[in-house]
């Protein structure tokens, strides 16, 4: 996420002002389309873009720890992660249409409530 955000940040402070003087001062008529869609593109369409790609990201690593653990405790671990705990958040947030703050007190009141069905079990 870090480096996306300076990658958006490197842009918009180089690649956009001088997309911009080049469409105003040098290009072609033909450049023109090419250009303002570069620029607006970058502005507004790149979170539009990387945000969904990194969700899927996160939730590979995070389906891809919990694959790969061999025994309960590293299941345990993996399952209690913070990057867990984020991609169970953003799912929850994005499936039911709520912020993201709600969605993690859901998910808080779901862990409470599973430890508790947990203990009452054993």
């Amino acid at each position: 996420m870090v480096k996306a955000a300076l990658i958006w940040v490197l842009g918009l402070l180089t690649a956009v002002p001088y997309g911009t003087y080049y469409l105003l001062f040098h290009a072609e008529r033909e450049q023109y389309a090419l250009l303002i869609t570069f620029v607006l593109f970058w502005i507004f369409g790149y979170w539009g873009v990387v945000g969904p790609l990194l969700g899927a990201l996160a939730a590979r690593r995070v389906f891809r720890a919990i694959e790969q653990a061999s025994s309960g405790d590293e299941l345990r671990r993996a399952l209690q992660s913070d990057e867990t705990r984020d991609v169970a958040i953003d799912l929850i947030a994005s499936e039911y249409g709520i912020p993201r703050f709600l969605a993690a007190r859901i998910h808080r009141w779901l862990l409470r409530r599973l430890s508790v069905e947990t203990l009452i079990d054993a």
